[in-house]
């Protein structure tokens, strides 16, 4: 089959990486990348040119009489689901940045449209892809489901990016890994922490679910000028600590101790591959869909509206 002629809709820090992946990708014959949009004319051009991709443009409206098959959507938080409703609706296929919207029901609107137009859509849920996660996976099947699990997500978050819920933003990721890590369970809330910067916005939160007989907690933290992602995961028979940063898992079981280094390919080039891949039929099993965005999106909202016990200013 032919190259998937794709374009990237929001070319930002992040959309910008996403052209560069693809643009690896190109190199392997999976797509051709025929044109990038951005609202701001000065930035696609600037990347069309540092990419040599034949075309910018500054609405994403122009995109279906350019014959594009599949876009790869990178606009802000708020935009994605507008943006990802009109290409479907045109019949293109729809990689969508998370968390493809913060409200569910708009999600739920998404996956309508994606089976009524006959397009293949995926989530950005980037950390499924991370060779340290797929280790992690393969431990939870040899050992079973934890007992609990707690997730640390911290870094500094962008000053563009805070006015968004740092739930959708940043925990969401966690989220996401709890389903994909142990299965579909029904959850439960137990406690919500905050922490208040002075002009009122949550930039740290933590946050206690149970999945079925696991605990998970869940740490994030947008304030901290080091980036931080670990997962811990307790066993009857073993402890896990997985670092996602440097890649490495280790295992501690009842008369020994291992270290395990993760290797493999890039995490957002083996998510692109994968949406390229279903484009042109090939079924790939664990792929993210748009019902895991959802699932992942209602429990994100639970978390952020739900009255804290605690907010503690900073």
């Amino acid at each position: 089959m032919g190259r998937v002629t794709a374009a990237v809709v929001g070319v930002g820090r992040w959309g910008r990486n996403i052209v560069r992946a693809l643009k690896k990708l190109e190199s392997d014959g999976l797509v051709k990348l025929v044109a990038v949009v951005d609202v701001n004319e000065a930035r696609a051009r600037e990347v069309a040119e540092e990419y040599s991709i034949p075309e910018y443009l500054t609405g994403f409206e122009d995109l279906p009489s350019r014959g594009v098959e599949a876009v790869a959507i990178a606009v802000p938080a708020d935009k994605l689901a507008s943006v990802a409703k009109y290409l479907i609706t045109h019949g293109i296929n729809a990689f969508i940045e998370k968390p493809v919207s913060l409200e569910p029901s708009d999600i739920e609107e998404l996956i309508k449209l994606s089976r009524v137009y006959g397009v293949v859509t995926q989530p950005g849920f980037i950390v499924r892809f991370d060779p340290t996660v797929r280790e992690l996976r393969e431990l939870v099947k040899s050992y079973g489901v934890p007992k609990y699990m707690i997730f640390k997500r911290l870094s500094r978050r962008p000053p563009w990016m805070r006015k968004y819920p740092i739930v959708f933003d940043l925990t969401i990721h966690d989220i996401d890994l709890t389903f994909y890590l142990i299965g579909k369970r029904n959850w439960r809330i137990r406690s919500v922490y905050v922490l208040e910067t002075d002009n009122g916005t949550t930039q740290t939160i933590y946050a206690t679910v149970t999945f079925g007989k696991t605990l998970v907690t869940y740490i994030t933290d947008g304030e901290l000028p080091i980036k931080v992602r670990e997962v811990v995961a307790s066993f009857n028979n073993a402890y896990v600590r997985a670092d996602l940063v440097k890649r490495r898992v280790v295992i501690k079981g009842v008369d020994a101790e291992v270290t395990r280094v993760a290797e493999g390919e890039e995490p957002l080039i083996s998510e692109l591959r994968v949406f390229l891949m279903r484009i042109r039929g090939r079924g790939v099993n664990d792929a993210p869909t748009l019902r895991d965005a959802l699932e992942a999106a209602r429990l994100a909202k639970e978390i952020m509206i739900r009255e804290p016990e605690a907010v503690i200013l900073t």
